[in-house]
């Protein structure tokens, strides 16, 4: 069972995974500086570290150290983790995947823009600088993944474990369709340009703390990029 102060350092942990401050195959620091950080005693942070073992979030490594697992993130365990391959059609998945994200994103927009803290806020704007940096330099599948980092901490600033847990069970998904949605833009970057400045105008809606704005951004910008996505599968099957 694990104390009230080792859960406070476990949760705090746990949330810089959901945060994508840790990723798989990352180094955890040592105990001692752990117990540093979270001004505790090293038997507690142990504690903590020895409840994210068993939920299979951390992993030794022989040689020294604490890694977070290289699964992390993997849906292995969900229901939806079949969805790969269980929806052959591709462009069918990828609809279905956008309507979700539709539904459940401009509630995580709004919220982030009431409850994000400060620590949220520097987060977000890491992952929106590192996504403009991906934009930038044409790297499509280095993008896609900062895209859905970008989506992730939004996720993270709403404060609800349960949406949190939802897009970080499904970022293989998730990320297999932003790159994938990157790879037909490409082709016309006046529409991957204008994807970028609705990422800013979201960014920036969440960060002066106004929920309408940023629940409309995140729903348009998704809207936007379903009309995309169909006209692109309309003329693939021409």
């Amino acid at each position: 069972m694990v104390t009230n102060r080792a859960e406070r350092v476990r949760a705090a942990l746990e949330q810089q995974l959901l945060n994508g401050d840790l990723r798989p195959g990352d180094k955890l620091p040592s105990e001692r500086l752990l117990a540093i950080t979270h001004d505790t005693s090293r038997p507690l942070v142990r504690e903590a570290l020895q409840s994210l073992k068993s939920q299979g979030l951390i992993e030794s490594r022989r040689g020294g150290g604490t890694f977070v697992s290289e699964h992390y993130g993997e849906p292995r365990d969900s229901p939806l983790a079949g969805l790969l391959t269980s929806i052959p059609d591709r462009a069918e998945l990828h609809a279905e995947l956008l309507e979700y994200r539709l539904t459940l994103e401009g509630q995580c927009a709004a919220l982030a823009a009431e409850r994000a803290t400060e620590a949220d806020l520097q987060r977000l704007e890491r992952a929106y600088q590192y996504l403009r940096q991906t934009h930038q330099g044409h790297d499509l599948d280095a993008e896609g993944q900062a895209d859905a980092r970008f989506h992730l901490a939004i996720a993270a600033a709403s404060h609800n474990r349960v949406f949190q847990q939802t897009l970080q069970g499904l970022f293989n998904l998730l990320k297999s369709n932003v790159i994938t949605n990157i790879g037909g833009l490409a082709r016309r970057p006046e529409t991957r340009a204008k994807l970028m400045r609705q990422h800013t105008q979201l960014f920036e809606a969440i960060y002066r703390r106004d929920p309408a704005a940023a629940r409309r951004a995140a729903e348009e910008h998704l809207t936007y990029v379903e009309h995309f996505t169909r006209d692109l599968e309309r003329e693939r099957r021409r």
